[in-house]
C-alpha cells in the first residue's frame, strides 16, 4: 500500500468529530507531534480527496505539464519578469487556478479549518484538516537547490523517466552519481536548473527528484501572507506521470470535520476574522463577501425536499428549536433532523442560537420566503394553517 493509501485507512469514527471550534483547539492542543517543532496544516472540504497535487489529477494536464507552463508565460509575460524561477511560476499558476505539482499548506491550523469547512450542496461530505510535521532542516525555503531540482521536473516532457543508471554500484556511490548525472534526459535538467541558478553545481542526487519536500515561498502576494501559506512541492516516482509518495510519518494526525457543523464552525471563525474577504484579499473575492453579506436571505419553498419542507414548517411556526425537539414533533431521528437543518442551514434560512447543550435553531431574520407554499408543502403531506 502506498503511503497517500495509507492515508484513507482508519477513519475517525463519527463520535470523533469535529463539530466546533473549542473541540478543534483542545484536539490541536492535545497533539502528540513526536518532537516535530514545525507544524504545518492542510484543510480540505471532502475526506475522500487525496493528497495529490492537482497536475496529477488529470492524464492530460500532467502530459502536458511543460507547454502549459510555457502557455501562460507566453500569454502573461509580465507576470513572470524580473528573474523569476520555475518554483516562483508554479506559485504564480497555482495562485491563478491551473494545475501544478504543488499541494497548499498553511501555518495556520484556523486557516486550514476554514478551507475544510466549505459545503457542497450535491454531495457534500466530512471536511478534513491534516497535520504535517518537519524538523527545522527539512523546510526548505523558495531558493532551496533541491527544490529548484524537483520544481524544474515540470519543464521536463511527459516522458521523463527516472534513468536505471541510478542504482549504480553501493560500492562506489561517486561513480554511481556520475553515471546517474551523465544520462541525456538529466543533462537536460541541469541544464534547466542553470538557467535560473547559473552557479548550481551540476550534481543531481537520485532521491531528490522522488521527494515531496515542504517549501516556504516568498512572501510576495497578499494571498499566501493572509493565507500564512507554504507549499508541499512533489517530485515523481519512477517516471514522471507518478508522484512521489508523502512518507506516513510526516503526518501526524488527521482531524474529520463533521459535514452538520460546517455553516457553524465557519460563523465561528467569522469572529475571529476568518472570512472570505480575508483569505482570498484580492478586490473580486472581497466584492463577492462584501455582496453575500448584505443580500436578503430567501428560501424556495418549491425547491425544498420532503423532509426539508417539514421541517422548515416547524421551524417557521416556532421561535427556536432543539434538533431533540424538532425531531420529537415531527417523529423523524435526530440524525435525520440534523442534517436536514445543516442543508437548510447552508441554504441561508436557518442560523444557530446558543450553543452546548443550549444549541437552537431559528430562521435568519428577514428570510424571503419564496415559491408556492401550499402547493410545496400539501405535495409532501404537511398540515396547512389555519386560513
Amino acid at each position: 500500500m502506498s503511503s497517500i493509501e495509507s492515508l484513507n485507512e482508519d477513519k475517525p469514527t463519527p463520535d470523533l468529530k469535529v463539530g466546533a471550534l473549542s473541540t478543534f483547539l483542545q484536539r490541536l492542543d492535545k497533539l502528540e507531534a513526536d518532537g516535530k517543532p514545525l507544524l504545518y496544516f492542510r484543510g480540505h472540504s471532502k475526506r475522500s480527496f487525496q493528497l495529490k497535487p492537482s497536475i496529477f489529477r488529470n492524464s492530460g494536464w500532467i502530459a502536458n505539464e511543460s507547454t502549459m507552463l510555457k502557455e501562460v508565460i507566453l500569454r502573461c509575460p509580465s507576470e513572470f519578469v524580473g528573474g523569476v524561477t520555475t518554483f516562483q511560476s508554479l506559485v504564480m499558476m497555482q495562485h491563478y487556478g491551473l494545475p501544478t505539482r504543488l499541494l497548499d499548506v498553511t501555518s495556520n491550523p484556523l486557516v486550514a479549518l476554514y478551507f475544510a469547512c466549505e459545503s457542497h450542496d450535491e454531495d457534500d461530505e466530512d471536511g478534513e484538516v491534516l497535520v504535517f510535521g518537519y524538523d527545522i532542516e527539512a523546510v526548505k525555503y523558495f531558493d532551496s537547490d533541491t527544490v529548484s531540482v524537483i520544481a524544474n521536473l515540470s519543464r521536463r516532457p511527459a516522458d521523463f523517466v527516472v534513468p536505471e543508471a541510478s542504482v549504480g554500484d553501493s560500492s562506489d556511490p561517486e561513480e554511481a552519481a556520475r553515471r546517474f548525472n551523465a544520462n541525456d534526459s538529466i543533462k537536460l535538467l541541469l541544464h534547466d536548473i542553470g538557467s535560473e541558478k547559473p552557479h548550481f553545481f551540476p550534481r543531481i542526487r537520485c532521491e531528490d527528484l522522488q521527494r515531496v519536500v515542504c517549501v516556504k515561498p516568498l512572501l510576495d502576494n497578499r494571498r499566501i501572507v493572509r493565507q500564512e501559506g507554504a507549499f508541499l512541492l512533489f517530485g515523481c516516482e519512477k517516471v514522471k506521470s507518478e508522484p512521489a509518495k508523502l512518507e506516513d510519518s510526516t503526518v501526524i494526525a488527521r482531524l474529520a470535520i463533521n459535514r452538520d457543523e460546517k455553516q457553524n464552525l465557519r460563523d465561528q471563525l467569522r469572529t475571529l476574522g476568518i472570512t472570505r474577504a480575508t483569505m482570498y484579499p484580492e478586490i473580486e473575492h472581497v466584492a463577492t463577501h462584501i455582496k453575500q453579506s448584505y443580500s436578503v436571505p430567501s428560501i424556495n419553498l418549491g425547491k425544498l425536499s420532503s423532509s426539508q419542507a417539514r421541517v422548515f414548517r416547524v421551524m417557521r411556526d416556532g421561535l427556536a428549536a432543539s434538533i431533540p425537539e424538532v425531531a420529537k414533533s415531527l417523529d423523524m431521528k435526530p440524525a435525520v433532523v440534523s442534517r436536514v437543518v445543516s442543508e437548510l442551514q447552508r441554504k441561508g434560512a436557518l442560523r444557530l442560537s446558543g450553543r452546548g447543550r443550549n444549541r437552537r435553531w431559528k430562521l435568519v431574520e428577514g428570510l424571503e420566503i419564496l415559491g408556492s407554499e401550499r402547493e410545496s408543502l400539501s405535495s409532501v403531506g404537511v398540515g396547512m394553517p389555519n386560513a
